[in-house]
């Protein structure tokens, strides 16, 4: 029985250090639309041809492409000065540094949903969550493969 008492102590003390209060959860309302994120202002068009860009973020896949897709972002400049996100399914290699060149081949939109790298991150003050920047002010959005040059 002193065991048990013991374990059950145990047990009692682990809980209430791992309560609720110490852990911040993500609500379904810290991801309205507007916060940050909203692709719904995304601007989507199809590359017509191979372009040169140059890296100013990027962020691989989540995970391999399997039962549920993914797709790297990548915040990039072209040669003309214009900033575009790019998103290339399934890409998981994080080999992409700022100020990289590299080629941009055209890829068309896939026909189903696609999940994203999630680009926000808590407020260390505020402790919101709040969108990274691109989020906002990058909206031209195309489909396409990173090839290194």
């Amino acid at each position: 029985m002193t065991k048990s008492t013991f374990l059950l102590f145990l047990l009692l003390i682990t809980a209430n250090a791992f309560s609720q209060d110490t852990i911040k959860t993500l609500k379904k309302s810290d991801l309205e639309p507007n916060q940050f994120n909203d692709q719904r202002k995304w601007e989507y068009f199809q590359l017509e041809d191979t372009i040169v860009v140059k890296i100013i973020d990027h962020i691989p896949a989540f995970a391999f492409c399997g039962v549920l897709a993914t797709a790297s972002m990548s915040i990039v400049e072209t040669e003309i000065g214009d900033t575009i996100r790019v998103l290339n399914l399934c890409n998981t290699l994080d080999i992409y540094k700022k100020g990289q060149t590299l080629k941009i081949i055209p890829e068309d939109k896939p026909p189903f949903g696609v999940s994203l790298p999630l680009t926000f991150k808590q407020n260390t003050q505020t402790k919101e969550f709040e969108y990274t920047g691109f989020d906002i002010t990058v909206v031209k959005t195309a489909w396409g493969s990173l090839l290194v040059e």
